[in-house]
């Protein structure tokens, strides 16, 4: 909706959440983990809306598992806590601020959209 308002038309507004999307997707922390993404684009990751939504899902969801698992490569066995932790540097604790950020894009966001629509024209007269 936000890239609906900030644009002329439809057609424009779909090639650019097309292309946030793609880097939504690709700086999440999901396809390329935290710890492994180059220390000159992890700003990207922590602007990003979507390795927010990510990182509260997996913590929410699995942070407190102590249950073992079989990590292919490994010899000993890790719990499901551990191996959030050390392979997608998820800290189970983090939980407070990460629901602060949350709520703070989706308030930017829906602000964004409010203040495009009422003061952006593009109608050709």
């Amino acid at each position: 909706m936000m890239t609906v308002s900030i644009t002329p038309n439809h057609q424009v507004a779909s090639v650019f959440a097309a292309a946030f999307y793609a880097l939504f997707n690709l700086f999440s922390g999901f396809f390329i983990p935290k710890p492994r993404i180059p220390k000159w684009w992890i700003w990207y990751y922590w602007i990003c809306p979507a390795a927010w939504t990510v990182y509260s899902l997996i913590v929410s969801q699995y942070g407190d598992l102590t249950q073992q698992i079989q990590v292919t490569g490994m010899t000993n066995t890790p719990t499901i806590q551990w191996y959030i932790q050390n392979h997608f540097g998820y800290d189970p604790d983090f939980m407070a601020p990460v629901a602060v950020v949350l709520f703070g894009f989706t308030v930017f966001f829906a602000f964004l959209y409010a203040y495009c629509i009422r003061t952006l024209n593009f109608q050709m007269r």
